[in-house]
């Protein structure tokens, strides 16, 4: 087999800068970009109005949205962070699955997987205090592709302005989700196509995706599976969005106690 070729520090810090700029934008808008706070219309069926009760039951009446999320603690803002992820971008980046074992020929597969851990990384990052999509790029090379940028690497981050446009235009040549994920709500659906485009951005690190945390084996064993595939991959792209989390807090907890 050919070796794989080795992608540069350089050109991981590049994705990674624009792929953190446009989360900076996600995570500043989640309502637009991730479908909270919505509520199901007056003439909502039985279904929908109890998968809202599930909703509000997981996530809680306050969100990023509301007036009393800055006076949350910190462990319950980074808490519904990653219940939030892992609920929404977890099945988004497991949507692919329906087709079982043929998922892992799609490129965008694991590029869903690595953007939905990396949208853990970044939001506990910035729940504790690093605010600046610059600084989560290091974070990103580490937890989601396990590489230490070089000394002296540094991300360019497009402006704000800049990454709301590269949202807006992923919208326009995107790969359409999977038909069958019309079945889901609109707020499910906001949460797919938000995947989607962050996905695209990580296609060209298709060399590192190996190394993007993975859930436990035996739900990743259920995800070549057809149709039940879904559910794995669901298991799957959740633990490791748990992972991502997990690793995230232990990185910046190292680097408070070295004074970094």
């Amino acid at each position: 087999m050919p070796r794989k070729q080795v992608l540069s520090d350089e050109a991981l810090a590049r994705a990674l800068g624009i792929y953190a700029g446009m989360v900076g934008q996600v995570l500043n808008n989640p309502r637009r970009w991730l479908g909270v706070d919505e509520e199901p219309p007056l003439n909502a069926g039985l279904p929908a109005r109890v998968l809202d009760a599930v909703r509000d039951r997981a996530l809680g009446e306050v969100t990023p949205s509301s007036e009393q999320w800055a006076g949350q603690p910190e462990s319950r803002r980074v808490d519904w962070w990653i219940r939030r992820i892992a609920v929404g971008a977890a099945l988004a980046a497991a949507a692919p699955r329906f087709a079982g074992a043929l998922a892992d020929r799609i490129p965008l597969q694991a590029a869903l997987g690595a953007s939905a851990a990396g949208l853990a990384v970044c939001s506990v990052a910035r729940e504790r205090g690093m605010s600046a999509p610059p600084d989560w790029v290091p974070l990103l090379a580490r937890v989601i592709f396990k590489r230490d940028l070089a000394t002296g690497i540094s991300a360019q981050v497009p402006t704000a302005e800049e990454s709301e446009d590269q949202l807006e235009a992923a919208t326009k040549d995107m790969t359409e989700p999977p038909s069958h994920m019309a079945a889901l709500a609109q707020g499910a659906q906001r949460v797919v196509r938000t995947l989607w485009r962050l996905g695209r951005t990580l296609l060209d690190l298709q060399n590192l995706f190996d190394e993007r945390p993975r859930g436990g084996l035996f739900a990743r064993a259920l995800a070549e599976l057809p149709v039940v595939g879904l559910a794995g991959g669901w298991l799957d792209e959740r633990g490791a969005i748990h992972k991502a989390a997990r690793q995230t807090q232990r990185l910046i907890a190292g680097a408070v106690e070295t004074g970094r």
